[in-house]
């Protein structure tokens, strides 16, 4: 005879807990990576030398006053993109190296190539003209990864004034702060530009310098990330929780069907294994609701799922007159040989217990009945 179906069993049931450690999952990676640029941010704001690149764009965080006239305040952080320096022209802002290679002791402003210049008051240049290079470039000069090493090559911000080239055709370039009334000391080689100024607004700018701020670390990274641990830990809880249930469940101590186990879908949850020896080793009288109780879930699924429902609820109604198709079912669908391997021990023990109660039975049935 059939039980009626139990819809307790069917949908799985949200609990507190369960509700957190949903919400804990839908925000985890959004936070994670949220957190990684804040802090990939902040790393560039405390950052003197290095300037890390993706996909040939980098920030720089201004840490002067020399360019507040171009319209450049202290700790704003600015993108930068790599170009190839023959791109590079006077009036650009550029990040470089503030560094000058032995190799090139002998470049200044009278013996190199002028090719350019920009006026500062015109904000013009002059025509751009690079002359053919008459030697090879020297191949003895630091490279920019060794000069990022270097704790006196400070990395500046500053606008291109002019921009001369040695006889190899290398070019090097006179810098200057937008607010500072001389050029800098130094003529700056192609090879420690780090980057021209990628146009960057002023509230792009505002969002770095308050996430690189204490204020924004504090709730940008540091309350996103305590909210997250805080979900994860009642996800956590309700594991742990679920799992002291789960134990009792299969020892028997609290029944399958009472409210806190069905509260907590202990029967949806269980591994397949625990499932297959909960259920043939219960009474005859309660294996189809203790079905229900194990797969009921599957019949609000989907298609598949609905279609696996039907299965298991035929192989376990006739279960007592042929339980063989119970045990193949779930051996034929088990990929891990190891499990088909334990599928096969749990009925073969099942089987035994059964000869044995069969046995007792007999020894134990009162004289005179048949």
């Amino acid at each position: 005879m059939k039980i009626k179906y139990d819809d307790q069993f069917g949908k799985k049931h949200n609990n507190l807990y369960t509700v957190m450690g949903i919400i804990a999952d839908i925000l985890f990676y959004p936070i994670i990576i949220f957190s990684l640029l804040c802090c990939f941010v902040i790393y560039i704001d405390k950052s003197d030398n290095k300037i890390p690149s993706i996909f040939g764009l980098s920030l720089v965080s201004i840490s002067s006053t020399s360019m507040e006239k171009g319209g450049f305040e202290v700790q704003d952080i600015v993108f930068l993109k790599k170009t190839d320096a023959s791109d590079l022209r006077a009036g650009d802002i550029i990040a470089f190296y503030f560094y000058k290679d032995k190799a090139d002791d002998h470049i200044t402003s009278g013996t190199a190539i002028l090719v350019q210049s920009y006026d500062r008051d015109e904000e013009t240049s002059t025509p751009y003209n690079v002359p053919e290079s008459t030697s090879e470039k020297n191949s003895e000069r630091a490279s920019i990864n060794e000069v990022s090493g270097m704790k006196r090559a400070n990395v500046y911000f500053h606008r291109i004034i002019d921009v001369y080239a040695d006889e190899s055709g290398t070019l090097f370039f006179q810098t200057q702060g937008d607010s500072n009334s001389g050029k800098d000391s130094l003529l700056i080689c192609e090879d420690y530009v780090a980057g021209v100024y990628s146009y960057t607004p002023e509230f792009i700018r505002g969002i770095f310098k308050f996430i690189a701020s204490t204020t924004g670390i504090i709730i940008l990274v540091v309350v996103p990330l305590s909210i997250l641990i805080l979900f994860m830990s009642f996800s956590i809880i309700e594991q742990i929780y679920n799992i002291l249930i789960e134990r009792k469940v299969l020892r028997r101590e609290i029944r399958y069907d009472s409210k806190e186990v069905v509260e907590a879908s202990i029967g949806a949850e269980m591994d397949i294994l625990d499932k297959i020896q909960f259920f043939a080793q219960s009474p005859p009288e309660e294996r189809q609701k203790v079905a229900q109780f194990l797969w009921g879930f599957l019949k609000f699924g989907n298609k598949k799922e609905e279609k696996e429902y039907g299965k298991i609820s035929y192989l376990t109604e006739i279960f007592e007159e042929n339980p063989k198709h119970f045990w193949l079912y779930w051996i034929g669908n088990t990929r891990s040989n190891n499990k088909k391997r334990k599928i096969e021990r749990i009925w073969q023990n099942w089987d035994i217990e059964k000869t044995v109660s069969k046995k007792i039975s007999k020894k134990t049935k009162p004289k005179g009945l048949k």
